[in-house]
């Protein structure tokens, strides 16, 4: 198999994918800062169910927010197929492409956030 230093990866694919990872934070932190629905929603109270579900009312997200969701998540689907249809992928072997696109991501994801020192 293949070492991470086997693939050169071409600059503008790297980027690419680099950015890709920017935009799934981005996209992971909206979701989190935001209301659980888009649209404004009654919300339910299914706790007595064999299988609890309970959701507050919202009035969903204001339009500012949704266009900058719906921007982030376009820019995403651009990535991905500049990314999967990049022809670097015909240059490498059929046998050995899966573990190169692996390499590229993990050679691309942000190091993890060091956690907060305690004390």
């Amino acid at each position: 198999m293949p070492d991470q230093n086997d693939f050169d990866f071409p600059k503008d694919l790297f980027d690419a994918r680099r950015e890709l990872h920017e935009i799934h934070a981005q996209l992971r932190t909206m979701q989190a800062d935001r209301p659980w629905s888009v649209e404004p929603n009654d919300g339910w109270d299914d706790s007595a169910k064999w299988y609890p579900s309970v959701r507050p009312a919202t009035e969903g997200w204001s339009a500012e927010d949704t266009a900058a969701y719906t921007a982030l998540q376009e820019r995403a689907r651009e990535l991905s197929a500049f990314v999967i249809t990049h022809k670097f992928w015909g240059e490498v072997a059929a046998a050995e492409r899966a573990d190169a696109r692996s390499k590229l991501i993990h050679a691309t994801q942000p190091a993890p956030a060091e956690p907060a020192a305690t004390g």
